[in-house]
This record gives C-alpha cells, sequence and structure tokens, in this order.
C-alpha cells in the first residue's frame, strides 16, 4: 500500500469526491450526517465506513458500510470488524491506513495492491478522508475505492 498526501487521483469519481469532502469540512472535519448518501450516490457502490470501536491495543474498526462493487469482489462485510475481513500479516497495515486518517483529521489518497489467494492482480486507488460523528468525535473513515487490474485496464465492476 502506497499512500499519497497530495491527492493526485487518477480516477475522476475520487477527484470530485475529495472535492465536496473539502467543501463540507468549510469548519473542520465534516459530520457522517454532512455527507449523507444522496450526496455521496455517485459512489456508493465503491464506498465504505469505518467506525472505530475502543481506543489503544483495544481499538477495532466496524465496516458501517460495504459498496456493493467492493461486494461483488470481497464479499459482503457491512456489520463485521476489519479484523475479521484481513489476514493477521496484513492487518497491521490496515490498521496504520485507517489510523493515519482518523490521526490527520484529512484525506488521503492511497494505492493498494491486493494479495488475496484467488485475486493478486488486482490494484486499487482509494480515497480516504474523516468524519465525525454526531457529538462531533472524529473516529469513522469514508473510503471510496475503484478496483482494476494492475495493468490498468478497468475493473468490470465499475
Amino acid at each position: 500500500m502506497r499512500c499519497d498526501g497530495d491527492l493526485a487521483f487518477e480516477r475522476g469519481e475520487l477527484a470530485q469526491l475529495c472535492k465536496l469532502w473539502f467543501e463540507r469540512a468549510k469548519d473542520g472535519v465534516p459530520t457522517r450526517a454532512a455527507l449523507d448518501l444522496r450526496s455521496l450516490r455517485p459512489y456508493a457502490s465503491h464506498l465504505t465506513i469505518l467506525e472505530r470501536c475502543g481506543e489503544g491495543a483495544r481499538r477495532r474498526y466496524r465496516f458501517r458500510l460495504f459498496g456493493s462493487s467492493l461486494a461483488l469482489l470481497f464479499g459482503e462485510h457491512t456489520g463485521r470488524f476489519l479484523d475479521e475481513m484481513v489476514t493477521p500479516a496484513l492487518l497491521p497495515n490496515w490498521l496504520a491506513f485507517t489510523d493515519c486518517v482518523l490521526e490527520h483529521e484529512r484525506p488521503f489518497r492511497f494505492i493498494n495492491y491486493y494479495r488475496l489467494p484467488t485475486q493478486d492482480y488486482l490494484r486499487g486507488e482509494i480515497f480516504a478522508a474523516p468524519l465525525a460523528d454526531e457529538d462531533g468525535l472524529v473516529r469513522m473513515v469514508l473510503e471510496a475505492t475503484y478496483v482494476g487490474l494492475k495493468d490498468a485496464v478497468p475493473s468490470p465492476y465499475g
């Protein structure tokens, strides 16, 4: 996984979503309500929302939303925890990725090369940004992931 703080997205959809996040972030990190499903509709099938549960070494991330395009590739994970989806060997990378977004309270662009037993040919471009809950606590991460083949051929799932 590679991180790009410059937000130089290849996918136009991710650049548009990044712009929307900044528009809603005028007074800091936007709330989940400020980025509701109506405003996120063009990206909905590629979205995940992760919520941090617990703190420190006891923290876990639960998928509050797992988009349908991603579910076609990786299975449905809404309501499940990240550590139930990711192998123990890769979990520290995914925790660092998610923790980074929450710690810095700003969006990032990530490139991920998936290493699954049946899918080692996929590359994902990811927009990841923090969201605050209704109490103003920054503990959610909004992600949009567009997956394609490593040789840049678009995914048949969009």
